[in-house]
């Protein structure tokens, strides 16, 4: 079941409530219901089909076995409610799609936009399926910084290249966010950003270069994308007439500076509804 900390039945709760996804205004909103599919990827417990090199060594553990995976994806996906489904895994990411495949057989409903959360080992035919299905995956990018050289030595090299396929997404039309799973990984998102661009680890080392984007495409993950997966992009994402005045203002140009720059950029002033909310102290004498 999906519980809180006290064990609570937070799925059954929504669902008596009549809440859906969307439910809330622009300070506060429900955005659905995670479950916890598979386990980790630095600790080797991550769903896959070929045995990991990392923890207990195995094919991994599925948090939630499949049959009840689908069981609360059907049931939230009736309510209205959004899932975000953790898989690691190549194997949690089938069976997270097996279980939105089902639930949209089941009631079709158009544009749910149905979540994978991290989407680390996802290959072409996952890939595939998630495009077919209308899957939105959050991608945890920031992996890379501080679980890069672990998730290279648990998965080895010829997997590691399908980590985070951001690269792939972008060419096949696939509108993924970026996340960073903190306290896991870094909270900053130019550190995420950085890893989007470049692929390397603390270490220095370079994970999956193939799937390496482009700053804006980068920078575009973080803002507008990550406001699709919520279906906010008409009020979040880019500057325009319209949309909430949220946004940060840097001490560099993040299309200006080199790209090992990136993870150093800091924000000088945070600004929300049009409100000054952050600013730096050694630029508040001197605002932009």
């Amino acid at each position: 079941m999906v519980r809180d900390h006290e064990g609570r039945d937070l799925l059954e709760a929504l669902t008596q409530l009549g809440i859906e996804s969307g439910f809330g205004d622009e300070w506060l909103r429900i955005l659905g219901v995670k479950i916890m599919g598979d386990g980790s990827g630095a600790g080797g417990t991550a769903a896959v089909y070929e045995p990991q090199h990392r923890g207990p060594g195995g094919l991994g553990i599925m948090v939630t076995p499949p049959e009840e995976l689908k069981r609360l994806v059907l049931k939230a996906h009736r309510a209205g409610l959004r899932v975000c489904i953790h898989s690691i895994g190549d194997r949690a990411i089938d069976y997270a799609l097996d279980a939105i495949e089902e639930a949209q057989r089941e009631m079709p409903r158009p544009d749910m936009r149905h979540r994978i959360e991290h989407n680390s080992l996802c290959t072409p035919r996952q890939l595939r399926r998630i495009k077919e299905l209308g899957v939105t995956p959050s991608s945890s990018i920031g992996y890379m910084w501080r679980l890069g050289d672990d998730y290279l030595e648990n998965f080895g090299p010829e997997r590691a290249r399908w980590l985070h396929p951001n690269r792939s997404m972008l060419e096949m039309g696939i509108i993924a966010g970026g996340n960073s799973d903190y306290p896991v990984s870094d909270g900053n998102p130019l550190i995420q950003i950085y890893e989007a661009v470049t692929r390397r680890s603390r270490s220095g080392l370079v994970v999956g270069p193939e799937e390496a984007i482009g700053v804006m495409d980068a920078i575009r993950m973080y803002t507008w994308n990550g406001a699709y997966l919520g279906k906010e992009e008409h009020l979040k994402g880019s500057i325009e007439p319209g949309k909430l005045a949220d946004l940060v203002v840097l001490d560099r140009d993040p299309l200006s500076v080199s790209v090992e720059e990136l993870k150093d950029i800091r924000v000088v002033m945070t600004i929300v509804g049009g409100e000054i909310v952050y600013q730096r102290a050694e630029a508040s004498s001197n605002p932009p």
